[in-house]
C-alpha cells in the first residue's frame, strides 16, 4: 500500500489488520490490531457509537473511518 493512498470502505476485520501489519500472520495481524483497538477505551466507546459489537467479522466504512482516525492510515 505503499503507492496507493488508503481508501475508507468496508473491510473485513483480519483483512484491515493486515493493511495495518503486512508482515504478520493474519491470526497476529488480527490479534495485534484487537489488542491496539481494546487498550484505547475513547476508540472502543467511538467505535460502539459507530455500531460496532464484539465478534464482527465486517466493518462498515464508518467503523474504519473511527480506527483511522485514532491508529492513522494503515
Amino acid at each position: 500500500m505503499e503507492d496507493e493512498k488508503f481508501k475508507i470502505r468496508s473491510y473485513g476485520w483480519t483483512e484491515l489488520a493486515l493493511c495495518y501489519n503486512p508482515n504478520l500472520h493474519p491470526n497476529s495481524a488480527s490479534r495485534l490490531l484487537h489488542r491496539w483497538i481494546v487498550r484505547n477505551e475513547k476508540l472502543v466507546k467511538t467505535l460502539r457509537a459507530a455500531g460496532f459489537c464484539e465478534r464482527q467479522r465486517k466493518l462498515t466504512p464508518k467503523q474504519v473511518g473511527v480506527i483511522v482516525d485514532f491508529l492513522g492510515e494503515p
